[in-house]
């Protein structure tokens, strides 16, 4: 029998008043932020003008605007990262296109269902669907000023699209539309400021550097603190966010397909896990084997959706023993190629991070199958009850699933019982 854990999960959630109460807080402390910075502007913007009437003030004309211009453009340069990754707007998928369940009209009629549940209806909106194998959703948030939408989007990875039936992704675009709209913080939706204060910054900075050749790198340090300004909260706005989006999503598809998508993403992370460890014990076997390889060989057996364990398992397993076979190569040929492609993986860590893996799989598991649970949506209330029952038992063999403390996101049981817990002030939101 599997031991359970010595000390009880924590398995607190909070109210979704007090939720919003402290989302409301944060928000006016933000805005308290958002004042230091146009303060600083314009004494900046001041100093820098009458610095540079003097005849022999330095950082004026086109060099004055080419580091305003880098310092405020660089502040932006996630969203070029975003615009050349491999993904495409629904409505320019193919028409005849299928995505497991989905086509390419009925994500934008689903799309549109949920704007119009949540009343977002009049909202501009672009949704991507992104050719990528990691089981994840997101959202870009990135106003210039509140209500310029312009940047604003939501991006589907192709697996999730696989995993989930036509209402379980309902719930996810609604959770990814919680965080574009009522609940995006303040700080997010005000780029032009912190992209005005690096440009501003990158003049002040360069006026004091101009006796030194390095002025030109003012706007690196610029763009720190600008980026500070933007984006240090972030860690504490996804905590506090996270549990409403969830609610978000289930007030645009109703709380049982809220429920279920969260489980079918725990098993499917549950899974993968279970393969992932498959590669650090290649790669603990076959020191010569570049890690970068094996996970290739990860990539490729992950089909799009759910991992089908066995036929995944085997697939990978064949690339794994054809990469060990081909890097253990007693040539010459083959001494050269572990000297130049073997990479510097700590094996000590590795161990560390198997033998943590390994550990999560020998807790015993809360007393009811959540696939069972999938098949059979009126079990629903007892696997909560059970996950109250036992907290000292897991619902999903995934580290996360002990505890979250050091990650922005909650577990699954956290934002199962969330959900459950809020039921009613969630349908009373509708």
């Amino acid at each position: 029998m599997r031991p359970s854990l010595s000390t009880p999960r924590r398995l607190l959630t909070p109210t979704r008043e007090s939720l919003l109460r402290d989302f409301r807080a944060h928000e006016f402390r933000s805005l308290l932020r958002l004042a230091v910075e146009v303060v600083i502007i314009a004494a900046g913007l001041s100093w820098w003008y009458l610095q540079a009437q003097s005849p022999d003030g330095p950082v004026r004309g086109w060099k004055a605007g080419a580091l305003f211009a880098v310092g405020f453009l660089g502040l932006f340069d996630f969203v070029v990262t975003q615009f050349l990754s491999n993904r495409k707007a629904l409505e320019d998928l193919r028409p005849d296109a299928r995505f497991g369940p989905h086509t390419r009209d009925s994500l934008l009629a689903a799309v549109q269902r949920v704007q119009a549940r949540l009343g977002l209806g009049q909202q501009r909106l672009r949704v991507y669907l992104a050719r990528e194998k990691d089981v994840n959703a997101s959202a870009m948030r990135c106003e210039l000023l509140p209500g310029w939408h312009l940047l604003n989007s939501v991006q589907l990875n192709r697996s999730i699209v696989h995993l989930l039936d036509e209402k379980e992704l309902e719930s996810v675009i609604g959770h990814e539309l919680g965080h574009l709209f009522p609940y995006a913080p303040i700080l997010r939706r005000c780029m032009l400021v912190h992209g005005a204060l690096a440009g501003v910054l990158s003049l002040v900075i360069a006026q004091w550097l101009y006796p030194a050749d390095f002025y030109v790198f003012a706007p690196l340090v610029a763009i720190l603190i600008g980026r500070w300004f933007a984006f240090s909260t972030t860690g504490v706005e996804s905590r506090l966010v996270e549990f409403l989006c969830d609610d978000f999503g289930a007030r645009a598809a109703g709380l049982t397909p809220a429920l279920t998508a969260e489980i079918k993403l725990g098993a499917e992370h549950e899974a993968r896990s279970t393969l992932l460890m498959r590669v650090l014990e290649a790669k603990l076997q076959s020191g010569s084997t570049p890690i970068a390889d094996l996970m290739k060989e990860y990539e490729n057996a992950m089909p799009f959706g759910g991992v089908q364990s066995e036929e995944a398992r085997a697939q990978m397993e064949r690339g794994i023993q054809a990469r060990i076979k081909q890097n253990d190569e007693t040539s010459l040929m083959g001494f050269f190629k572990f000297a130049w492609q073997g990479d510097q993986t700590d094996h000590t860590e590795l161990e560390q991070e198997l033998a943590r893996m390994r550990a999560v799989r020998e807790v015993a598991k809360v007393p009811l199958d959540p696939a069972r649970v999938l098949g059979e949506p009126r079990l629903m209330g007892e696997m909560m009850e059970l996950l109250e029952a036992y907290p000292d038992r897991l619902l999903f063999h995934i580290p996360e699933e002990i505890s979250d403390r050091g990650s922005s996101h909650p577990n699954v049981s956290r934002r199962l019982l969330y959900l459950w817990r809020n039921r009613d002030a969630i349908a009373s939101a509708v």
